[in-house]
C-alpha cells in the first residue's frame, strides 16, 4: 500500500511537470506576453516549483531519518530478543516445576529465576541506555514514571494498611 502511495505521488510528479513543460512549449511559441501576463507565470513557476521542492525534499529528509534510526532500531531489536530468550527460559524453568516435590529442586530454580530476572533487568537497562542517545528526553521522563512507580509499589507493600 505504502509503495503504491508513493507510485503516485512519483507519478503525480511527473505529470505536474510535464504540464509545466506543456504550459512553457506554449507560452514561448505564442506572441510576446504583457507584464501583467509575465508576472501570472511567474508566480505559477515559482508556485510549482517551490511545491516539487517541498514533496521531494520531504521525501527526501524521511528517507535520511530512516537510515540514521536504522542502527538504534538494530540495536533495540536485539535487546528485545535477548528478552524474549529469557522469558522463554524462565518459562521453562517453571514447567520443569510441575511435577517436583523437592524443596532443593525449588531452591535451584528460584536462584535461576533470581538470574534470568536480573538478566532481563540489565538487558532493559541497556535497551533504555540505546534508546536514550535518540530520544533523552523520553526516555529521563519514562525511567522517574518507573522510579514512582517502583517507590509507590515499595510504600505500598510497606503499608500495614494495605496488607490486610
Amino acid at each position: 500500500m505504502k509503495n503504491l502511495i508513493i507510485a503516485n505521488y512519483k507519478l503525480l510528479i511527473v505529470l505536474i511537470g510535464l504540464v509545466v513543460l506543456l504550459c512553457l512549449v506554449y507560452i514561448i511559441t505564442d506572441p510576446p506576453l504583457t507584464d501583467l501576463e509575465n508576472i501570472l507565470l511567474q508566480v505559477i513557476f515559482l508556485a510549482v516549483g517551490c511545491s516539487v521542492s517541498f514533496f521531494v525534499g520531504q521525501k527526501s529528509v524521511e528517507k535520511a531519518a530512516k537510515e540514521i534510526i536504522k542502527p538504534h532500531a538494530r540495536s533495540a531489536f536485539r535487546r528485545l530478543i535477548s528478552l524474549y530468550e529469557s522469558l522463554s527460559r524462565a518459562s521453562t524453568e517453571i514447567q520443569s516445576l510441575d511435577n517436583s516435590e523437592s524443596l532443593e529442586d525449588y531452591r535451584v530454580a528460584l536462584a535461576k529465576f533470581d538470574a534470568i530476572v536480573t538478566e532481563q533487568l540489565n538487558t532493559a537497562d541497556d535497551a533504555l541506555e540505546d534508546w536514550r542517545d535518540i530520544v533523552p528526553e523520553d526516555v529521563e521522563e519514562l525511567k522517574q514514571k518507573l522510579e514512582s512507580k517502583i517507590q509507590g509499589g515499595i510504600d505500598s507493600d510497606s503499608n500495614p494498611t494495605n496488607s490486610q
